[in-house]
């Protein structure tokens, strides 16, 4: 299931979708982000217009999502919820705030990872969330997790917020990052941590393309050793 597959992990700001688009259109891979996929559920539980807090309600809200994810190499994944394009509207600050309630929910989890590990059985991927090294895909090929500072994080999504024409202040998203890092972290289902044999980098100094490129040569360094040991094997070399 693991053929090809590169997962990378950190909190929100990090800079995990700008530089997983980077690394797949680089190697030639498919590109996910499933971040998106617990943006859509959430946008879609809000639309039904249940309560959020209510764990039975959300459950019962989910099966009615017919949810889409188009993956691609050199830009973000298209997200259609009943067909209607949802990508731009998932990246509320609303649905921001309001994806913990989503995300806690057990039966979402279940069928999201689900959904993901289909998406994962062809290989040739980049993944990009919380737990995709720790649970989605625990034998992927590399493992990455990045982090940087909660200001610097800050900073960055309020740059991108600004750049949508989407109003907020820099304290704001500073708050909104530390809930955000608090309630990720402490999660029982899919929380955030690092594989153990994850590879750390922090993004705080570096440019996007600094990240990806280290990412690749390590990418392509596993890559080399995986074919190496597929070559002994064939030779009944151990």
């Amino acid at each position: 299931m693991s053929q090809n597959i590169i997962t990378i992990d950190g909190p929100s700001g990090a800079g995990k979708s700008t530089i997983t688009r980077l690394v797949a259109a680089r190697l030639g891979l498919r590109y996910l982000d499933t971040g998106a996929m617990y943006r859509a559920a959430t946008l879609h539980c809000m639309r039904v217009g249940i309560r959020l807090d209510d764990p039975k309600a959300v459950a019962g809200a989910i099966k009615s999502l017919q949810l889409d994810v188009e993956l691609v190499q050199d830009g973000p994944v298209r997200v259609r919820i009943s067909g209607q394009d949802v990508t731009d509207k998932i990246r509320t600050p609303e649905v921001t705030r309001n994806i913990h309630y989503v995300a806690d929910v057990m039966e979402v989890r279940n069928w999201l990872v689900e959904m993901q590990r289909k998406i994962g059985l062809q290989g040739d991927l980049v993944t990009e969330g919380r737990d995709q090294g720790t649970l989605v895909f625990p034998h992927a090929d590399l493992k990455v997790y990045l982090f940087a500072s909660p200001e610097v994080r800050a900073r960055r999504r309020f740059n991108e917020l600004k750049e949508r024409g989407m109003e907020s202040s820099y304290d704001e998203v500073l708050k909104d990052v530390s809930q955000r890092d608090h309630l990720d972290m402490s999660r029982e289902l899919g929380g955030l941590r690092k594989a153990m044999d994850a590879v750390e980098l922090d993004t705080s100094s570096l440019t996007p393309d600094e990240v990806a490129e280290s990412i690749i040569k390590l990418a392509k360094g596993r890559l080399a050793a995986k074919t190496r040991k597929i070559d002994k094997s064939k030779l009944g070399l151990k």
